[in-house]
């Protein structure tokens, strides 16, 4: 499983009911939603890497 896919799964698995203040619930969504972002970000910035890496090694076995 992604961290992403964590990330979003910690976020929808936390229930309003369970925090004793509004003002700590969104620092709790804050938190976790900053963390899905860059879980997001990561993930993507590896698939690019990979996709450059396979990219240039074709461009190797064509030259």
């Amino acid at each position: 499983m992604k961290n992403s896919e964590v990330k979003k799964m910690q976020a929808l698995s936390i229930r309003r009911d369970d925090v004793v203040s509004d003002e700590i619930w969104f620092q709790m969504m804050r938190d976790i939603f900053f963390g899905y972002e860059n879980e997001v970000m990561l993930e993507k910035a590896e698939e690019q890497k990979s996709k450059e890496d396979a990219e240039a090694e074709e461009a190797c076995k064509r030259g």
